[in-house]
């Protein structure tokens, strides 16, 4: 190859138009630390930080990098948000751990505040809000015509950061999994079948708003649940976040941190069904990735 007058950069950029010009992807990995180029800029500051935890135990170095990617402001609050839950022990234990972490008094926000001036004024100045487990869907039933969304919402833009796990980590999304199939009213961890008009999904918080997020991803096999969602939804980012895993989310650069992996199903070819409704597709991008590592992630 004669490369006189042609700057390496000028080699690597050909080559690269070469490489798109015969249909190859080119998947990115971040490392740690790493921002998007400048063509994929980072959301608008000021911007808070997610902490999606997919599950399982929270260990206290897992939450520790919660607390350390917070924005501490004097006045703010630790506020856990315990609506998903039926269990008044739910609120002792989160509470307890994130008190022995930043050293504040956590703030309870149960079903009770929901419509308490107070409560809400409190959640709109928090620094961190923890969303618990149990179930996402009574979480959105109860906030339901309440300024709630709105405020965790606000407050994510203004810098606070915004966790949560399980069924916390579920509502973040603008389409939320539920967990249920509409074709069989019997629960279960995985779905049996790739079927249209199977998964159910309703509206979550929307904090992110191009991405569907499923959690205990690994441990209990939700492939075929993310599948359908990806077919159902072929322009999201679909994001199954296995327990003990967390996904940290700074504008558009997304970092695991944790014990296990994070799976990220998108961009599906030719998605069809037959007259059964049985679903199919040509080719996905799927990716799995390692603690420590970063991808971007569509807001």
């Amino acid at each position: 190859m004669n490369t006189t007058g042609s700057s390496i950069s000028d080699i690597v950029n050909n080559l690269f138009s070469l490489l798109l010009g015969l249909g190859l992807s080119v998947g990115t990995v971040l490392q740690p630390g790493c921002t998007p180029p400048a063509d994929q800029p980072e959301a608008v500051p000021p911007y808070g930080t997610l902490f999606i935890i997919g599950g399982g135990e929270r260990e206290d170095s897992l939450m520790q990098r919660m607390v350390n990617a917070t924005r501490w402001s004097n006045g703010d609050f630790v506020t856990v948000v315990t609506l998903p839950s039926q269990w008044d022990s739910t609120f002792f234990y989160i509470s307890s751990q994130l008190q022995r972490l930043t050293g504040k008094r956590c703030v309870l926000f149960d079903s009770a505040a929901v419509r308490n001036e107070r409560k809400l004024d409190t959640l709109a100045r928090s620094g961190i809000i923890f969303i618990s487990g149990g179930d996402q869907s009574r979480m959105m039933d109860l906030i339901a015509g309440t300024p709630v969304r709105n405020l965790i919402a606000n407050a994510y833009r203004n810098g606070a950061t915004v966790g949560g796990t399980s069924a916390g980590a579920s509502v973040m999304s603008r389409i939320m999994i539920t967990g249920n199939q509409l074709l069989d009213t019997f629960y279960r961890p995985t779905f049996p079948v790739l079927k249209s008009n199977n998964l159910e999904t309703r509206e979550g918080l929307g904090l992110l708003d191009s991405v569907i997020v499923d959690q205990h991803f690994i441990v209990r096999s939700r492939y075929n649940r993310m599948l359908t969602a990806v077919m159902e939804f072929p322009t999201y980012q679909c994001i199954g976040i296995d327990e003990n895993t967390a996904l940290l989310v700074r504008g558009r650069t997304a970092t695991v941190i944790g014990e296990a992996q994070v799976v990220v199903l998108q961009q599906p070819v030719r998605v069809r069904q037959n007259s059964k409704g049985f679903l199919a597709l040509d080719d996905v991008k799927f990716s799995v990735y390692l603690s420590g590592e970063s991808f971007f992630i569509k807001q």
